[in-house]
């Protein structure tokens, strides 16, 4: 069976790029059986780099059923044996974390760091009011504190008294249930409106979704709020699956409708179509920006309705415009097709013409040789 320790000592040999200590790798491990060689050799002999062969094991690793961390690692080795670290090594906040060897423990999956970036860097420098739920050991709040600056009020919320014993003296951290609504109403009302609320709690689904419906409500416009790990939507352990009626991502699509709920035939909802600007979709990660909308409508220009003609009437006359000119251009085709079949007819007319003209010619030159033969004879 495919255990850490073989598998350990396959990833040092990739990354040392030596096929031979690959191999012995392999074949010399008491953990693995005959299929499980076959296997590890067939996931390295479907790439031809370091990197690609980390991966291609990895997806094996994790479509045999193998325990998670193991696929995990392989997935790290590949990124960094490859180009993955080119697409975050400008991150900031990558670099912090990847900087970051003592203090508060700070665990977070690689490919938050440009979610991250993309959506908060607008408020770096600012008097953000920023929430995080679920500060575990508190090294996320020094990363925060780090990016945002000294201006911004940081406020954690944890379940765990252990979490605002372990943070920095300066850490705000209020220890509560993010199921319960009341909890979370008094931290807004304590500390926001916040800004930014970072969701990196329990990742059960009712977590998630009684903070949303909660938060979101209360964020200040234009503020974000960022839920992590939505990958617990698909995972059994977190009552999910996918497509799974109740899961926090499928509580999500229902807010990609809401979003658009000015088209639908209902009534319009004040809390989310009127304040929802967007909802973004990430490997794990789930983006709702508030954003207090204007009621859409749609405009057109190209014309001369700003000084003299209201939007409907505006309208017909391009559509009148529009027909006029199919006709016209109806019109020259007939107009083209009539000249080219007048054409055709004379041309026909003429051909036909000088063939009765030779006709009749030929038919004057028999006669005349047999009246001139009559003569002679």
């Amino acid at each position: 069976m495919i255990n850490e320790e073989a598998l350990k000592a396959i990833l040092l040999a990739l990354a040392e790029r030596s096929d031979d200590d690959v191999e012995r790798a392999i074949t010399n491990s008491d953990a693995l059986d005959d299929d499980d060689r076959k296997l590890i050799r067939t996931a390295l002999d479907s790439a031809d780099t370091a990197a690609g062969m980390a991966r291609a094991l990895g997806d094996a690793v994790r479509a045999a059923g193998n325990i998670d961390y193991l696929s995990n690692e392989c997935y790290r080795a590949a990124f960094y044996l490859g180009d993955g670290i080119a697409d975050v090594r400008e991150d900031p906040l990558f670099g912090f974390f990847s900087s970051k060897r003592t203090g508060r423990i700070l665990d977070k999956w690689i490919h938050y760091f440009p979610v991250y970036s993309e959506h908060f860097s607008r408020f770096r420098g600012r008097p953000v009011r920023i929430l995080e739920i679920g500060v575990y050991r508190g090294g996320s709040l020094d990363m925060w504190r780090w990016y945002f600056g000294p201006d911004a009020v940081i406020v954690g919320a944890d379940i765990d008294e252990r979490a605002r014993e372990v943070a920095a003296p300066d850490h705000v951290v209020e220890i509560g249930d993010q199921t319960d609504p009341e909890f979370l109403r008094s931290l807004s009302e304590k500390y926001g409106p916040f800004d930014i609320v970072i969701d990196d709690g329990g990742h059960e689904m009712q977590q998630q979704i009684v903070t949303a419906e909660t938060l979101f409500p209360l964020i200040a416009d234009g503020g974000v709020l960022l839920t992590e790990d939505c990958h617990t939507s698909y995972w059994e352990g977190y009552q999910g699956g996918r497509g799974r009626a109740g899961t926090f991502i499928e509580w999500c699509k229902e807010r990609a409708d809401d979003v658009n709920g000015y088209h639908q035939d209902r009534p319009i909802d004040r809390t989310w179509t009127d304040t929802l600007a967007s909802v973004a979709f990430y490997d794990s990660i789930v983006v709702l920006k508030k954003q207090q909308r204007f009621a859409p409508f749609a405009e057109q220009v190209g014309h001369a309705e700003f000084l003299l003609l209201p939007r409907l009437s505006a309208q017909y006359v391009t559509e009148l415009a529009a027909r006029r000119d199919a006709a016209v251009a109806e019109r020259d085709e007939l107009r083209r097709q009539q000249a080219l079949d007048r054409q055709t007819i004379a041309e026909l007319t003429a051909r036909a013409n000088a063939t009765a003209a030779e006709q009749v010619r030929g038919v004057a030159r028999s006669a005349a040789d047999r009246l001139g033969k009559l003569r002679r004879g």
